[in-house]
C-alpha cells in the first residue's frame, strides 16, 4: 500500500520489522498488516491508499466468522502468525501449528449447524 508523509518532518513507520522512513511531501510503497497498520491508521498526518479489505480488519474490528478467516488464508497479504491469531481466537487452545490444519479446523467449524 502506499503511504505518503503529510507532516512536515520525517515520519518512520514499521514494516516486516524494520523501519521505513518517509520524507515530507512523500509518498512510499510500504507493506503494512496487524498492529504496524493499526499505528499507522492512528496517525493522522499519514495518509494510506490501497489498504486491503483482510489487512484492515485483522484487529479490533469486531470478531470474524471461520469464513473471515479463511479468506485471511487465502489473501497473499496477511502473514500467518495474523491469520493464527484470528483461527485462534475461534478455536481456542486446541489450535493446530500449521496453516493447513487451521484451515481444515475452520473449514469444520464454518460447516457446523
Amino acid at each position: 500500500m502506499k503511504v505518503t508523509n503529510n507532516s512536515k518532518a520525517l515520519q518512520g513507520v514499521r514494516s516486516n520489522g524494520r523501519a521505513v522512513y518517509i520524507p515530507p511531501g512523500e509518498t512510499r510503497d510500504v507493506h503494512l498488516e496487524g498492529v504496524d497498520l493499526e499505528k499507522v491508521k492512528r496517525l493522522r498526518f499519514l495518509k494510506i491508499e490501497g489498504v486491503s479489505k483482510a489487512a484492515s480488519n485483522q484487529d479490533g474490528d469486531g470478531p470474524k466468522t471461520a469464513l473471515e478467516v479463511l479468506e485471511m488464508a487465502k489473501d497473499q497479504s496477511v502473514q500467518f502468525m495474523s491469520f493464527k491469531s484470528a483461527a485462534k481466537k475461534l478455536l481456542g487452545e486446541k489450535t493446530p501449528s500449521t496453516k493447513d490444519e487451521i484451515v481444515a479446523a475452520l473449514e469444520e467449524l464454518a460447516t457446523q449447524p
